[in-house]
């Protein structure tokens, strides 16, 4: 990791991969959390995606709602 862009990035305001890391993790810390499905771009372009113990259709719901969130953001 990149520690000086890192560092820049954060005092521009962006929200990078560890800043939401360290996000979801306190959240999680303090038990607000119940379920979890991340889906992310690695480094060499492959796609990964990962969830909490949860059944398969919860996971999918998690995804259709995230994929309506980005949606409803890119309107405004």
């Amino acid at each position: 990791m990149d520690e000086i862009k890192e560092r820049r990035d954060r005092r521009s305001g962006k929200v990078t991969p560890l800043v939401c890391a360290e996000s979801l993790v306190q959240a999680a810390e303090q038990g607000r959390i119940e379920a979890f499905v991340a889906v992310v771009k690695l480094a060499d372009g492959t796609i990964q995606t990962t969830w909490s113990q949860i059944q398969s259709i919860e996971a999918l719901g998690l995804l259709e709602c995230g994929k309506d969130d980005v949606l409803q953001k890119m309107r405004e």
